[in-house]
């Protein structure tokens, strides 16, 4: 949905993204080996419950948690629970989405990172810094006049000359009032994808890479696995389109 927010409206969501960094705050230092992802759970939901504002997961697609957290090969969308147990050396995607109770205005976020990170292989450190990299080249493309075919070629040629493979089956969105707002665009080529960026769109960004392969598993649950069980990385973050440089709100 091609709308241009006003500066009420975006004044709310960085409000939401206060929420977002503590909840990512506080995810940063509990996990550790043996945590579990129903503690990382519960902590969301209990800062959410301070702030008066929903962990909005909970209440769409029919979604059993309040935060996605995604473990190795999983890519996007595993429910955490008691019997997720965090090991050593685990790469651990935390995915949270916040919505207002007032306005129901959303944000978006995410991060990847290694539990217990060292000693560890320094290709796989060198995967995630390629993957929070292309975010950020993608960041720096979401200014106005420039067209959505800019962003995705940025990320895509970073990911590609760093001889990794890009996520083709799933996309980065607009948001607003709902959470996957349309157009869904790519994060590699596609014809069709001309459109103009204009102020104050706001987009979440979610660059998702594999480490050998593309191609993904869906066992029609909610998670979706790498079809070959290799790693994957993520890094997300809800944008504002300005003329200059982007407004990261988290």
């Amino acid at each position: 949905m091609w709308i241009v927010k006003n500066e009420r409206e975006l004044q709310i969501m960085r409000e939401n993204a206060k929420v977002h960094k503590e909840v990512f705050e506080e995810i940063k230092k509990i996990a550790k080996p043996w945590i579990t992802g129903y503690d990382i759970d519960k902590l969301a939901w209990d800062i959410c419950k301070k702030y008066n504002v929903l962990c909005w997961f909970k209440w769409v697609y029919n979604f059993p948690a309040n935060l996605c957290i995604s473990v190795n090969s999983c890519v996007v969308h595993w429910v955490p629970s008691k019997k997720m147990i965090f090991q050593d050396w685990d790469v651990v995607k935390f995915d949270f989405w916040v919505k207002d109770k007032k306005h129901w205005l959303n944000t978006d976020a995410a991060f990847t990172m290694i539990i217990w990170d060292w000693p560890y292989s320094i290709e796989v450190k060198r995967f995630l810094q390629v993957s929070q990299e292309a975010l950020y080249k993608w960041v720096a493309k979401a200014i106005v006049w420039n067209k959505v075919w800019d962003i995705w070629n940025a990320i895509q040629k970073h990911i590609e000359s760093n001889w990794y493979f890009i996520v083709k089956d799933l996309t980065w969105h607009w948001i607003w009032y709902n959470l996957h707002e349309k157009p869904y665009i790519p994060n590699f080529w596609k014809a069709w994808t001309w459109e103009m960026l204009k102020e104050n769109m706001t987009i979440a960004i979610e660059p998702i890479i594999w480490f050998s392969s593309w191609k993904i598993k869906d066992k029609w649950w909610f998670e979706i696995y790498i079809a070959d069980w290799s790693l994957w990385a993520q890094f997300e973050h809800t944008i504002v389109v300005k003329p200059n440089y982007p407004e990261i709100i988290v």
